[in-house]
């Protein structure tokens, strides 16, 4: 497995398929996309302490809880969520960007999975975790990366490991012993990898104080890559 960093968004049709590789593109968006996505987001209503990973401890208590919203899932998909009533809020964002991810890499949802916000402030490290089963060697796992500033000392990283582990108890000898690359938390990056990948997500640094690390998860447990792009495009009625 390698880190293969990009300039620009590229089609799956020209690379082999299922990933082999992490793919992380730097200014994904332009800055004024970006910027509208970061705001949009982070003014909306939707937010909730909510986003929570259960384990197995007798006491009941989950591995780690983060804010965040679902935006769309297998059952609202194609639109999104019901819930999401502010056409020129959240629910906007959800559908442009389900789009402009299949259209800027050649591919279509067969099984779609889920789109969602997680923030993490100091504290809240994400648990080590996979975004599908095994046996979907044809999913599409991506990040993208909202805030519109991030200091590096502020840290945030994304760990890639090579097993998975239960909670956040020894948590450092898993980095220690399990993890096989890191990706720097860094303003408008898009990450795209198998969500099979045992990964997890670092709390920010206490220096970053009240900053959020925010991103927007997108994934589906299949993929159909598409050849002709006039596919993604409907025609006029005459």
């Amino acid at each position: 497995m390698e880190l293969i960093y990009h300039d620009e968004s590229f089609d799956l049709n020209s690379i082999e398929y299922p990933l082999k590789d992490i793919h992380i593109i730097d200014n994904y968006l332009s800055s004024e996309l970006h910027h509208w996505v970061d705001t949009t987001l982070h003014t909306s209503n939707i937010w909730s302490k909510t986003n929570l990973v259960k384990g197995r401890s007798p006491t009941g208590l989950p591995h780690h809880e983060l804010w965040g919203a679902t935006m769309m899932n297998q059952n609202s998909y194609p639109h999104a969520h019901e819930e999401l009533n502010d056409w020129l809020g959240a629910k906007c964002i959800a559908e442009w960007l389900n789009s402009k991810l299949q259209m800027d890499f050649g591919f279509k949802w067969e099984r779609f999975q889920y789109m969602g916000l997680n923030s993490q402030t100091q504290g809240l490290h994400g648990t080590t975790h996979s975004d599908c089963d095994n046996n979907d060697e044809w999913n599409l796992s991506f990040l993208y990366y909202t805030n519109k500033f991030w200091e590096k000392h502020w840290g945030g990283p994304l760990r890639i490991y090579d097993e998975m582990q239960q909670g956040l108890h020894g948590r450092d000898n898993h980095i220690k012993n399990h993890q096989v690359a890191e990706i720097e938390f860094k303003a408008n990056r898009l990450v795209m990898f198998d969500g099979r990948t045992p990964h997890g997500a670092d709390a920010p640094t206490p220096e970053a104080r009240y900053m959020s690390r925010k991103s927007i998860v997108v994934r589906g447990d299949e993929i159909r890559l598409v050849k002709d792009k006039g596919e993604f495009f409907k025609p006029c009625q005459q």
